[in-house]
């Protein structure tokens, strides 16, 4: 198990081969897909967990495993994205959380912690998230951890607001 960063309630943990199942958790379930193009069968939850692995090697990031530091329980994924839009490289702070840990500031927790390893550990100088405009909650996600939205572009099917981070920006999150 190899912990790549902590917060004061979690974990983020590298992704294994054999996190297949707690990944389906999160790709087979109707309500964390709603913003996504549909939901994943686990054939293809086992591709997206092969696609991690490679960015690990590719790219020395990727979604990580959180888990809640008391009791252990897996919560859902967040990383680094690598991404490419309208022929920029970019680096995407993404996340998908469990249901029932919905509302309880873990996703922004998660985030955070994912936005300071890439400033910090990474040295990456731009960060963004990639957010459906009717994605509510990732909205105030970003906006709490300092992000501007910037311009809309068309990714995987659907329109995407492009949110910016503000480098050490941290609004009231800061502890």
């Amino acid at each position: 198990m190899r912990v790549i960063t902590e917060t004061k309630r979690l974990k983020l943990i590298k992704v294994t081969a054999a996190d297949v199942d707690f990944v389906y958790l999160l790709t087979g379930n109707k309500k964390v897909m709603e913003f996504f193009p549909k939901v994943l069968s686990y054939d293809e939850t086992q591709q997206m967990v092969e696609k991690i692995l490679h960015h690990y090697t590719e790219y020395g990031y990727c979604f990580w495993k959180v888990m809640l530091k008391s009791g252990g329980q897996f919560v859902g994924i967040a990383g680094l994205l690598h991404q490419e839009i309208n022929g920029d490289v970019e680096t995407e702070i993404s996340y998908r959380m469990l249901p029932v840990y919905w509302n309880h500031g873990y996703a922004t927790e998660a985030a955070k912690a994912c936005k300071e390893y890439g400033e910090n550990t990474l040295g990456k100088r731009r960060l963004i998230s990639l957010i459906h405009p009717m994605n509510h909650a990732s909205i105030r996600v970003a906006q709490k951890l300092g992000a501007k939205k910037t311009k809309s572009v068309f990714f995987i099917g659907e329109e995407h607001g492009v949110y910016v981070y503000q480098r050490g920006l941290m609004s009231d999150l800061e502890s």
